[in-house]
């Protein structure tokens, strides 16, 4: 028998509270829908709607009937079949952060606004990191075209990645969706495929407080009539769009994260969602945000329960840290983020590579945080309780000191079968020996960043399905395929591009 850690907060009593307190503002407050099939979908299932507000108030059976029909099992699939993140409430997956606007640049050390270069490349070492399941698009590339941003994150993740594709900045004009489908369906076949092995998902965002974007919906609803499951995540600042106190701050999430399963699952019974948890902290000296606070570490804990009431699956803001560079504040709030998000019992658990509240990313980050990943994991996975684990016999046959256990075969055999856990940059050697290394752990992540982006090899996207993929970004941009934004999706971005750093 397998045996997990698992820390919960909440009495089933106080969950209870949570629940009917999110029933009673999603029946009395109602949330503002402000695109008009979304009301129409609503007032189609017997909601009241104003359509001058754009505000429909739920009813508590129409949420009991959704939470239904939502799955708790299901997989997010890889291209090669190798990385397969399934989620079923047991095992944990390791997920990329997205959407950095700054990068650090690895020749200079300077801060530098995120390219579509950094896309690429981000995008390739985290395909050969092997805790990652769920890729994110790490940045926003700048210099790639923000209107059709999401068309190249997904043409470049295809190309360089083969792990489950995850679009975390979501889609802002409808008009994209169709050029979306027609890239899955170029790279992976059939899209109905989508229903039983779904390759592709979207991350959407309400607008808090209790509001529904006009153009994101939109294009959701479309994606979520083709099988494409949906992360909805509310992210809510506490102290300004969410209460103040803690509490406020989870009730606010889960009305807002219940109004979105409930508008999905009646546009598609059976879809698959994932309840995300990323409220933020406002610090009210700076009037900036926390991503790694103490309140937000806490409600890890809450939402997990939250998810384990509904039958839903639960992502968690695990690996976060404020920290502008690696070092020290990095270190300690990606542990104490990540340690209680997967302690709390989550399936995945985002954050990997991302500083400064999600706003800089950081290549030699992105190989620290494995380390961090395979700590969280092992930790997370238990240990196996048997009586032969217990190795009661073993125990009776070295008997007493001086005797010990480090010469007997079966302690060979342990560390023979991998079972031990080995780290790839932590030193646990003698100070003279960690004095000659010279070498500190962002240097030797560096290191193994360059041989994992040397050796790497990402399964070919055939050359007539990288000739739809230009062809479709062609089309809907309007660029030449000989443009550089788009001849920066197809050029390698470790081995053919010339300012790599190595």
């Amino acid at each position: 028998m397998n045996v997990r850690p698992k820390v919960t907060m909440l009495t089933e009593k106080e969950v209870r509270l949570v629940h009917e307190a999110s029933l009673e503002i999603l029946e009395k407050t109602g949330v503002l829908y402000e695109n008009k099939k979304a009301l129409d979908i609503m007032e189609a299932n017997g909601q009241k709607v104003d359509r001058d507000r754009g505000v429909a108030w739920v009813k508590p059976d129409l949420v009991e009937r959704c939470l239904k029909t939502v799955p708790r099992k299901f997989v997010l699939a890889s291209r090669d079949g190798k990385n397969d993140a399934v989620i079923d409430g047991e095992q944990m997956h390791h997920m990329t952060d997205g959407q950095a606007s700054f990068t650090i640049d690895e020749k200079t050390g300077d801060r530098r606004t995120s390219t579509l270069h950094d896309l690429a490349l981000s995008t390739l070492l985290a395909d050969a990191l092997p805790p990652i399941k769920v890729m994110w698009s790490t940045v926003f590339p700048t210099d790639a075209s923000t209107d059709f941003r999401s068309l190249f994150e997904m043409a470049s993740t295809f190309m360089w990645s083969a792990k489950h594709f995850q679009m975390v900045g979501g889609v802002q004009d409808p008009d994209d969706v169709p050029y979306l489908l027609a890239m899955l369906d170029a790279v992976y076949g059939d899209r109905r495929k989508q229903r039983d092995r779904p390759y592709f998902s979207m991350v959407t965002c309400p607008v808090s407080p209790l509001k529904h974007d006009d153009m994101m919906t939109e294009a959701c609803i479309a994606l979520a009539k083709e099988w494409v499951p949906i992360v909805f995540w509310p992210m809510p600042l506490q102290g300004a769009t969410a209460p103040i106190t803690v509490a406020g701050t989870l009730l606010q999430t889960n009305v807002e994260f219940l109004s979105g399963l409930v508008l999905y699952q009646l546009v598609q019974p059976g879809l698959p969602m994932i309840y995300p948890a990323g409220p933020e902290t406002l610090d009210m000296k700076t009037g900036l945000a926390s991503t790694a606070s103490p309140e937000g570490i806490l409600l890890n804990l809450p939402f997990a329960q939250m998810t384990e009431f509904y039958g839903v699956p639960y992502m968690a803001g695990g690996i976060c840290s404020d920290a502008k560079i690696p070092g020290i504040q990095c270190g300690y709030e990606n542990m104490a983020t990540g340690m209680t998000a997967a302690l709390s019992g989550c399936d995945l658990l985002v954050g990997i590579g991302i500083l400064e509240d999600g706003n800089t990313l950081s290549f030699p980050q992105m190989v620290i945080d494995e380390e961090m990943c395979n700590i969280l994991s092992y930790v997370r996975n238990g240990m196996e309780l048997t009586r032969e684990k217990l190795m009661v016999e073993s125990i009776q046959k070295v008997g007493h000191s001086p005797n010990h256990h480090l010469g007997q075969p079966y302690t060979r055999e342990f560390l023979k079968s991998g079972q031990g856990y080995w780290p790839y940059i932590s030193f646990r050697g003698t100070y003279g020996d960690w004095k000659r290394r010279g070498k500190d752990e962002v240097q030797l992540a560096r290191e193994r960043m360059r041989s994992l982006l040397d050796k790497h090899e990402v399964p070919e996207v055939p050359s007539d399905v990288q000739k739809e993929l230009r062809r479709l970004l062609c089309e809907r941009t309007g660029f030449a395929p000989n443009d550089p934004k788009i001849e920066g999706v197809f050029q390698h971005p470790w081995k053919e591009h010339p300012s790599s750093w190595r």
